[in-house]
């Protein structure tokens, strides 16, 4: 959106957790998965680690491990906001509309499982202050619980950038 010539990001959250105590049903089992293979960073999602685990470490939180399952859900819904040019974390016109289709389709058994997703962010850095800036997304990348991460990055076809964090506690 464009405010006095300021162009301004948009970005949403969502966090889901289940534990022992929790009465929601647990999480489905994924289909088996072939052994994820080390995760390949793009320039923008290795970024996007980087300067994640340098606002937990300032915060006395340890590192989040990039782990390859979760980056392909992360991508798995970049691609999908960027081709819908729509952010929203469940997209039911979409071939994987909720994160637990994208997680189950990456073959990620999960714990706890949280998203991030910005667009308009003209940088890996502009999206994680952003992220930082917002309660709940900033309460994402603080949440001691979660180990794992994944990034997913995208364009539409006007050139909008899309970017997605995926946090993961795994089963």
């Amino acid at each position: 959106m464009s405010v006095r010539g300021e162009t301004f990001g948009a970005i949403l959250v969502l966090v889901v957790v289940f534990g022992a105590a929790c009465s929601t049903p647990t999480a489905p089992e994924p289909p088996p998965a072939v052994a994820a293979p080390a995760p390949s960073l793009s320039g923008v999602a290795s970024a996007i680690v980087d300067l994640t685990n340098g606002e937990r470490r300032n915060g006395g939180l340890a590192d989040l491990r990039a782990e390859a399952r979760l980056m392909r859900a992360a991508q798995l819904q970049a691609d999908q906001v960027a081709s819908l040019r729509r952010l929203d974390h469940v997209l039911p016109d979409a071939q994987y509309p909720a994160p637990a289709d994208r997680l189950a389709a990456a073959g990620y058994a999960w714990r706890a499982y949280g998203e991030n997703l910005a667009s308009g962010q003209r940088s890996a850095s502009e999206a994680v202050t952003d992220w930082m800036n917002s309660p709940g997304h900033r309460e994402n990348i603080m949440n001691s619980a979660f180990t794992e991460i994944g990034v997913g990055y995208s364009t539409d076809s006007t050139g909008r950038p899309y970017y997605v964090q995926v946090f993961g506690t795994p089963r």
